[in-house]
């Protein structure tokens, strides 16, 4: 039921220590995963990390990576979702690290305050697709997701369990998954249509959004930064 799937990654979750390179997560949420391929919490646009490794995950370029303010937070992320350099100073070179640093710092501010933007749009979004059956198909596949951690969890109960009834009972509550898991694979594919045709009947609409005095100040701070992020990969956000 695992929906992720890491590719050669366990020789090198204990081998990986020095970094290979660092970026910045450049989305407004990056979903991640840990050496299992489960589902963690996801990373806001602007959160610095350190590669550990350039892995592939479900067929794609992905990245091993340590949170750059807490090293021992480690997951994986896609390529895809950062701005990345394949770059580190040796070790000791402490100006080397200091310059990248800053660098880091330059462009976290940048994807966050781009971050900060994008969630005024989606609070607004969220409430307008409330009652949809966007949400609904939302909501049924973010329960999938949780489906495979609590099947892990419940197989680790029951080998660890000291009598039948306790073996039976997690046996029982793992079919239950199953049949739940089951039963939201075709409620998802039910709600796939309908949920594309209720978007295209009702398109949301975030012009109003755009004419608020925070995002024009947020857009201006984007603008100031723009110019001289330019040499490393950003362009010129949207209005």
């Amino acid at each position: 039921m695992r929906l992720f799937c890491l590719c050669s990654l366990f020789p090198l979750w204990l081998a990986a220590a020095t970094p290979v390179g660092w970026g910045v997560i450049s989305v407004y949420e990056a979903p991640a995963y840990d050496k299992t391929g489960a589902a963690v919490a996801p990373l806001k646009g602007g959160v610095c990390f350190d590669i550990l490794k350039e892995i592939t995950a479900n067929k794609a370029p992905a990245y091993y990576i340590a949170l750059t303010e807490d090293q021992a937070k480690r997951c994986v992320i896609t390529a895809a979702d950062a701005k990345a350099f394949r770059e580190f100073p040796a070790e000791g070179d402490a100006k080397g690290l200091e310059g990248i640093r800053m660098l880091q710092k330059a462009l976290s501010e940048y994807y966050t305050t781009l971050a900060m933007r994008q969630a005024m749009v989606e609070r607004v979004r969220a409430q307008y697709l409330a009652q949809s059956p966007v949400k609904r198909l939302a909501d049924a596949r973010q329960e999938l997701a949780t489906i495979p951690a609590k099947d892990r969890a419940a197989a680790d109960a029951q080998a660890k369990a000291k009598s039948n009834a306790e073996r039976l009972k997690y046996q029982d509550l793992r079919k239950e998954l199953r049949f739940r898991a089951t039963g939201l694979q075709q409620e998802i594919k039910r709600l796939e249509a309908t949920a594309e045709a209720w978007e295209a009947e009702h398109p949301f609409d975030d012009s109003a959004i755009r004419k608020k005095a925070v995002w024009k100040r947020l857009t201006q701070r984007l603008r100031e930064m723009e110019s001289a992020l330019a040499p490393y990969g950003v362009t010129p956000a949207a209005d």
